[in-house]
């Protein structure tokens, strides 16, 4: 009987630090994706009705890519954020 009471108590834990994981991984990707609108509409002078989606993900390189589509351009835009700069990976905008 203890076994199981045991059993139990660590299988909440485990749900519940599941979910708490979770919700602070969602919470970054939406504070990622935000933190990219921003920018792109303030500091680029973009206008918030062209992007048609911001999409954060997490991948291997870099860890946090935002993936942006604009309405006039159906490539994807890929941003990652190093040091509280944004930097653009593809299209490569040196090109």
């Amino acid at each position: 009987m203890k076994l199981l009471k045991t059993s139990l108590v660590v299988a909440t834990v485990l749900i519940i630090a599941s979910f708490a994981w979770y919700g602070s991984y969602k919470s970054d990707m939406k504070k990622l994706e935000d933190d990219l609108r921003t920018y792109l509409t303030v500091e680029k002078g973009i206008d918030d009705q062209t992007i048609t989606s911001i999409t954060a993900r997490r991948s291997k390189m870099p860890m946090y890519p935002v993936v942006v589509q604009f309405k006039d351009n159906p490539e994807e835009h890929i941003y990652y954020c190093r040091e509280d700069k944004w930097i653009q990976l593809a299209p490569d905008p040196n090109s």
